[in-house]
Formats: structure tokens, sequence, C-alpha cells
């Protein structure tokens, strides 16, 4: 009892910045692929299941989707039952893709017949391909902006975003990896090894090969589908979608809050107690954090991160004030920065010391 209690102090405190934490840490959530059947699938619907099922079979790498089948003659389970009745259609077999159980979505990424016009692109597409290469090369975050279609606005976004997280860059500083969290093994990297990086990846509402990663973005919260303006993600970690800013929810106010959390101290470990969605990505991460770490040439020893660069500095410059006549999307965020001995340390220290007094006024008693 009193490890388990010493131990809870851990979830709180670390020095290692969210981005990199959530990179070697962070599992992507599994989406749920369901086909509905009656009777056995034929080979070439048994083919198309398994192109889905995210298990990297025939060399491909694996995704972060489970596959379920479900033979309605089998008698399934009450609520494979009711989800069919939901569906409302007599089409069979029938796909449908949710979103991982850990973000309590209602919507369907994906509901159409099991056929090859349904399941293309659904696994990937260039523009999560390429938000995997630049993760995979230790970029902090790919912040995907998602046009509305018209020119001007979408420029005007991708103008401001860009110059903002330039200038971020600039003012912006790692925090100091502890030797006692790289012993611990919370980060594979020395502070040498971390890389300050945002960069912006625009993507078009209307490309028909992003259609499904479309959708999944626009899902990812409820009202975002309704919103025709640009829409802002930065996206972290294995694939994980921070939050969206929205039209002129995307300032330099906002931008700055979450560049500054993104590449603070880890301060909550639980990835379940932290903002996000993650993206379904094809992509092995083991594979590519290791192979990053192998490219890493002329790493330090553990006594020189003692000159590793300060923590984070406060922003300086122009902020910009908001009329309350503007919708900004602004989520709160959990503090990004925590001390060594935090609250829950604090509070750990004084349970074990009254588990300690108690147990000897047990023996004496």
């Amino acid at each position: 009892m009193l490890a388990a209690v010493l131990s809870a102090g851990s979830l709180w405190a670390c020095s290692v910045p969210v981005f990199r934490y959530a990179l070697e840490k962070w599992a992507p959530d599994a989406y749920q692929a369901i086909v509905f059947h009656r009777g056995p699938l034929t080979d070439a619907q048994q083919a198309l299941a398994r192109s889905v099922s995210g298990d990297g079979s025939a060399g491909q790498p694996p995704a972060n989707v489970s596959l379920q089948t479900v033979d309605l003659a089998q008698n399934p389970a009450p609520e494979m039952l009711e989800l069919w009745r939901q569906l409302g259609t007599e089409t069979l077999p029938w796909l449908v893709v949710k979103y991982p159980r850990t973000v309590r979505l209602p919507d369907q990424l994906v509901s159409g017949p099991l056929a090859a016009a349904t399941t293309r692109h659904l696994l990937d597409s260039p523009a999560r391909q390429e938000i995997t290469r630049r993760l995979a090369q230790g970029e902090s975050a790919v912040w995907v902006l998602l046009e509305v279609g018209d020119r001007p606005s979408d420029d005007l976004a991708a103008k401001l975003v860009t110059q903002r997280l330039d200038y971020l860059a600039t003012v912006l500083k790692l925090p100091t990896l502890e030797a006692q969290d790289i012993a611990s093994g919370l980060v594979s990297v020395p502070a040498s090894g971390l890389k300050l990086a945002f960069s912006v990846l625009r993507v078009s509402r209307t490309d028909a090969a992003e259609n499904v990663f479309v959708k999944m973005l626009l899902g990812s919260e409820p009202d975002l589908g309704s919103l025709k303006e640009p829409i802002l993600f930065p996206v972290f970690g294995r694939g994980r979608a921070l939050y969206a800013l929205a039209g002129k929810g995307i300032n330099h106010e906002t931008l700055d809050e979450a560049a500054t959390f993104l590449i603070g101290k880890c301060s909550c470990e639980v990835k379940e107690l932290n903002p996000g969605v993650d993206l379904l990505l094809t992509a092995d991460w083991a594979r590519l954090v290791k192979a990053q770490l192998a490219a890493d040439q002329g790493l330090p020893t553990l006594p020189s991160l003692a000159e590793a660069a300060p923590e984070t500095v406060t922003i300086s410059g122009e902020q910009v004030s908001r009329r309350e006549s503007e919708k900004v999307r602004r989520p709160t965020l959990p503090l990004a920065h925590s001390p060594t001995l935090s609250p829950a340390h604090l509070l750990a220290l004084a349970l074990a010391t009254l588990l300690v007094a108690g147990f000897f006024w047990w023996r004496k008693n």
C-alpha cells in the first residue's frame, strides 16, 4: 500500500516534453472496424475485411484499428444487434468504423457496403503519410490546416499560423531533461536528441484521397462539421490531434497556448487525462522511434545534461485581444509545467506518513 501511494506521485512530475513523451510512450487508441454479415463471407469478402484489419499483414505497417466480424445468423451480442438496427440498412456485408471507445464519439467514421470503394483510403492517405514522416523525424508537432475552400481565407490562416510558429521557435525553449527521468526510461534520448520544430500541412476538404481523413478530423469534435472556415489541428506524438482551432480561434494567443503545452513538461503521464484524439494512421511507431534514435549522432553523456537549455520562457510579443462577438475555440489545457515536488507528491508523502504511523500504532496496541 505504501509503495502504491508513493508511486502515485510519479504520475504528476516529469521533465520530458509532452510531444516527446507522447511519441515514446502513448500507444494510439484503436478504431473499431465491424463487418456485419449473414453466413460465411466469400474469399473476396474475407480479403477486403483483412485489408482493414490493421494487423500489419502482407508486409504493410500496422494500423491502430481492430476488426470484428459479426454474423447476424449466429445470435450476436445485444449491443451488436442494436448497432445493426441503428444502421437502417439490409445490405450485407456492411462495414462500420467507429472512433476509439476512449473518446466516446457517437458518430461513425465510415459506414457502407464492404467494397473497395468503402475501404479505399481508410487506413492511409498521402497527408497521413506525411504527418507520420515528419513526427518520426522528431518534429514537435505538425499543424494540419483543414482548408475551407476559399483561397483568400485559407491563405490568410496559413500565413498567420506559419509566421507565429516561426516566431515561437525563436522564443520557446525545451525544458531541461532530468537525469532521473532518462535513467528510469521516461525518454530514450538526452537533451540534444530533442528538437523544437513545428511545420504546417495544408489539407483540402475536396481531395478525394483525403476523404476519410477529412471526415476523421471533422468528426473529432461534435460541432466541427458545420463550420465553414479554416480549422487547425496540432498533431503530435504518434498521431494525436490536440484539439481544433477554428476561424477567429486561430490567433496568436491560442497558438501560443497550444505550442507551450506541447513543448512543456509532461505534467500528467496518463494519456487519457490529456486532451486529444488519436488519428487512424498506418505506422510501426516502435520501429520509427528506434530508427530516429539510431540516426542521432554524438549524443552527450548524462553529466553534460546540466548544460542543457533553460526551461520554457515567458512568451513576449503582440497579444491578440478577443471581442465578445468572436467565437474562439480554446479548450482548457492541463498545466504543462509542474515543479519537482508537486502537490501530488506532497499528498502522497502525507498519506505515506499516516500509513506508517497507523501501522506502528496497530502493532503497539
